[in-house]
């Protein structure tokens, strides 16, 4: 595979091997019939190399996966990678855990750490499986009040609507993203904010999608950034000639469906006879991200006595440029899809994106500064979203 050396395949391959090995060691360990055992282990391997064959299919043809418009395949290989592997992970530890008591002759107490294992495993299959079947098309509309230091009465109760990562080509047909596109609507946006990655690599994921996204509604206009997916910096391209022309090709689509695509530049609009700048730089990011930003060619044409509303795909640039360093109240980000993993429950929100990125979800303040991180709407990867649904944000202003 390109990219990665055949000594790093064979290890991952290894390791996959070792996993499997353990599981079924631990299934074999709940079994007391020996018929019964014979007919488990023909299933469990038979399933087992089925997907070997799947991941090394994979691995074999990479250029399926990376110069590919459809992204069908790529998804598959992961959703099933993810149901097979994630459970036997939890069985393998288990069955590990249970030598311990083994050693001490307490067989009872080892059979109830491996069946605790399967028990778990099965839940994770559970969760995995809904959060593919219909996690993922379970739209979330969060709905905050900001309130700006200074704000003109004229400007109080001035909507924003954002949405984020749409990721177009991980949705097989257009259904679910019609549905939003109505409740985007129903939402009387005065503006509607779009914070980049449109798709993933390609502008051919937007073809089917454009009358959805020329249909979005918003009484003083519709603006949008380019996310990290947006310069088509994670496919092989044959040269830079067509690199640039795919480029160009999703700017277009995304101008011809009625937004405005700020690149480090700025939009002046009037709400109630008021001035309202609506700012976005392109992507900003650390390594392995790409870097095209330029904050300050942003701002260029900015004027002192305006509302700034800076349009920034990752939000990691609002503590190294925005905070305490300009005059923005209020920044608008994505990118990190809080995880597409999550827990949820009274009140209180966590995800493993948490360990990555300090800012990955919600309303963040520092003094008179907000930073909204919207969780995205399509996927990438996993193609599923457990906890952590697709979101559309309204935010409303308000004077304090």
């Amino acid at each position: 595979m390109r990219g990665i050396p055949g000594s790093g395949v064979f290890i991952f391959f290894a390791i996959v091997f070792l996993i499997e090995l353990l599981a079924f060691f631990a299934v074999r360990h709940l079994l007391d019939r020996p018929r019964v055992k014979k007919q488990v282990t023909l299933m469990y391997w038979l399933l087992s190399f089925l997907m070997f064959a799947i991941l090394l299919l994979a691995f074999l043809n990479p250029d399926k996966i990376r110069e590919t418009t459809n992204y069908q395949f790529f998804y598959f290989v992961i959703s099933v990678s993810f149901l097979n592997l994630l459970p036997k992970i939890i069985l393998a530890v288990g069955y590990l855990l249970s030598i311990i008591p083994r050693l001490f002759r307490s067989f009872r107490i080892s059979r109830v750490v491996v069946m605790s294992s399967l028990i778990i495993g099965l839940g994770v299959v559970i969760t995995i499986g809904y959060s593919i079947a219909f996690g993922r098309k379970t739209l979330r509309i969060e709905k905050h009040e900001i309130f700006i230091k200074d704000l003109p009465a004229e400007l109080d109760q001035t909507i924003l609507l954002q949405f984020s990562d749409t990721h177009l080509g991980s949705f097989e047909t257009d259904a679910f993203f019609k549905r939003t596109v109505e409740v985007i609507n129903q939402q009387n946006a005065d503006v509607l904010l779009f914070t980049g990655d449109m798709v993933n690599n390609y502008y051919q994921e937007m073809e089917g999608f454009e009358d959805e996204l020329a249909n979005m509604k918003a009484k003083y206009g519709k603006f949008a950034i380019l996310g990290n997916h947006d310069y088509g910096d994670y496919s092989n391209w044959e040269n830079d000639q067509l690199k640039r022309n795919n480029h160009q090709q999703l700017c277009d689509k995304i101008e011809q469906a009625g937004f405005q695509l700020l690149q480090n530049e700025s939009a002046a609009i009037s709400i109630n006879h008021t001035p309202v700048e609506i700012i976005g730089v392109e992507n900003w990011g650390h390594a392995p991200f790409p870097q095209y930003a330029d904050l300050n060619k942003a701002l260029k044409d900015t004027k002192a006595n305006s509302l700034k509303v800076l349009l920034s795909h990752d939000p990691a640039h609002w503590e190294a440029q925005v905070i305490d360093q300009t005059e923005i109240p209020l920044m608008l980000s994505g990118h990190t899809h809080a995880a597409q993993t999550g827990l949820r429950i009274a009140g209180i929100e966590f995800s493993p994106m948490y360990f990555v990125q300090k800012y990955w979800g919600g309303l963040y303040q520092r003094n008179d500064q907000y930073l909204y991180v919207n969780r995205g709407f399509g996927c990438v990867g996993f193609l599923g979203r457990i906890d952590m649904a697709p979101e559309i944000t309204v935010l409303t202003l308000r004077s304090k």
